[in-house]
């Protein structure tokens, strides 16, 4: 299995738990959770009494039991011979059959699977999380032997109703385990396996479009190029992936996810973000509880991110999409009518990728991989260890004799010690020319003077970071740069 050595390691040690464990997985839809827990309790954990229940979008309380119940009848081939009205009464009967099967196979663990939770009662008000949490409490719990895992896509559900239950599941979750997507260096993994043999730059236009998302990856065609497998998959109206931007927010956040979407639409239009107040504004609403829950929400499920200006409050957070899939279908998929995509050329994405409007939307993208990627920059410059943050700064000056400036990344280390970090995606060596020897050195020196004027100590490095290496001419060697990092650094 590629990756997830993290996410293993907490089942197997929930395996071999001398007490029962209550384990909350989410993330992303379409990251892998469901294809996690069927690795390791069906291929790989075989050895235990297993039991899977995934909750049915938009479906009643009513037609949800009767699923439960048919679940159990196809795991254990026993039917109920009592009437099940609620979720109480479908939790007993679970347990009962249970009971029968523990007396035959005493000494193994008892996995309780349930997928999606979050559809299964989606307000929280048929009475199910109360029914769980009488099942754990009661009978899981003091048993010592079970895992009961609920998992599902949208995270703020989970975090609000399991995690942060203030009822029968209060402080009961064992483990939690939030499921990023794969990295760089896992997606050249996994594309490997699949039968892929790219070079780094090719693995980096993948995520740049795929984001890491694991079920994205497995409808690439090793039999195709990727630029081929992104022209069947996206601009094509009978592509998988067509219509996901829509069915994403659907299955997430149910018949209000067209504000959900509304969000992350004003945001596809800001690469460098927008704050709170300004989304505001784009939206026309008032600033409230209502867009600040919506905030944290579509961050705990992945698709944004809040970035930091340095040096000030979190009032300055500027929100950007940090799901490459969300950014490449702003950018690329959402201007297009169906009708057009109908009428679009086989060489359409072809022809596309030669021109300098993919350049520059590269370069924008490139920019976002690395900051879902910050490990692996600071495994690139051995400083994990020292690390305290990364923020973006700006400086805008009404001073004639003074250039204002933008510096789009910022690493802070402990003991004041800054990367000013410059990403630049080309297709060959990158050339620093004068002019922009001038603007770097501009950067360097309106950052100390304007975000560390009240510091005691400081040291700043300037670190280049680009697709294949900077050209060792003058500039370059008159800017006294600390790092010249490239993409086969970090992959």
């Amino acid at each position: 299995m590629t990756g997830r050595k993290d996410e293993i390691k907490t089942l197997e040690d929930a395996c071999y738990r001398d007490k029962s464990s209550l384990i909350a997985i989410y993330g992303r839809r379409r990251i892998g959770k469901t294809y996690l827990v069927n690795y390791m309790f069906r291929e790989y954990k075989k050895d235990c009494i297993f039991f899977d229940f995934i909750g049915s979008s938009d479906m009643e309380s009513r037609n949800q039991i009767t699923n439960f119940l048919d679940k159990i009848y196809e795991w254990f081939r026993v039917e109920t011979d009592r009437k099940i009205e609620n979720w109480t009464d479908a939790f007993s009967f679970l347990k009962r059959v249970l009971l029968d099967k523990m007396e035959q196979r005493d000494s193994e663990k008892v996995v309780i699977f349930i997928d999606e939770i979050p559809w299964v009662d989606r307000k929280n008000n048929t009475g199910f999380i109360d029914a769980l949490g009488h099942f754990w409490n009661s009978f899981a719990e003091p048993r010592k032997n079970f895992m009961v895992i609920v998992c599902g896509s949208n995270a703020s559900w989970i975090i609000k109703n399991i995690m942060k239950n203030e009822g029968p599941l209060h402080n009961r979750v064992t483990d939690q385990l939030p499921m990023m997507p794969f990295t760089l260096v896992e997606t050249k993994e996994y594309l490997e396996k699949s039968g892929f043999d790219l070079d780094n730059r090719m693995v980096l236009d993948a995520y740049m479009v795929f984001g890491g998302v694991a079920k994205y990856l497995s409808y690439l065609n090793p039999k195709l190029s990727i630029v081929e497998n992104i022209s069947k998959l996206f601009f094509n109206i009978n592509g998988f992936l067509f219509n996901e931007y829509e069915q994403v927010f659907k299955s997430l956040f149910g018949v209000k996810y067209k504000y959900y979407r509304d969000v992350i639409d004003v945001l596809g239009k800001k690469r460098l973000g927008l704050t709170l107040s300004e989304i505001c504004v784009a939206l026309d609403i008032k600033l409230g509880e209502k867009i600040k829950n919506t905030l944290l929400e579509l961050q705990q499920c992945g698709f944004i991110h809040g970035v930091s200006k340095y040096g000030l409050s979190s009032t300055n957070i500027k929100y950007r999409i940090s799901d490459s899939f969300c950014t490449f279908y702003h950018f690329w998929l959402k201007p297009l009518s169906k009708n057009r995509v109908a009428n679009l050329p086989n060489e359409y994405w072809m022809e596309i990728v030669t021109t300098q409007k993919y350049a520059i939307w590269s370069g924008y993208s490139f920019e976002s991989v690395i900051f879902s990627n910050i490990e692996l920059y600071l495994q690139a410059r051995s400083s994990k260890a020292h690390y305290q943050g990364v923020y973006y700064w700006e400086y805008r000056t009404k001073d004639k004799n003074e250039s204002g400036t933008q510096i789009d990344m910022v690493v802070e280390y402990k003991h004041g010690l800054f990367d000013i970090v410059e990403c630049k995606y080309y297709s060959d060596e990158f050339v620093i020319s004068k002019s922009y020897e001038t603007n770097l050195r501009n950067k360097l020196t309106q950052f100390r003077k304007h975000a560390l004027s009240k510091r005691k100590r400081s040291e700043l490095k300037l670190v280049m970071l680009t697709s294949f290496g900077c050209k060792k001419n003058s500039y370059y060697h008159g800017l006294n740069i600390a790092d010249d990092i490239q993409l086969d650094d970090l992959i």
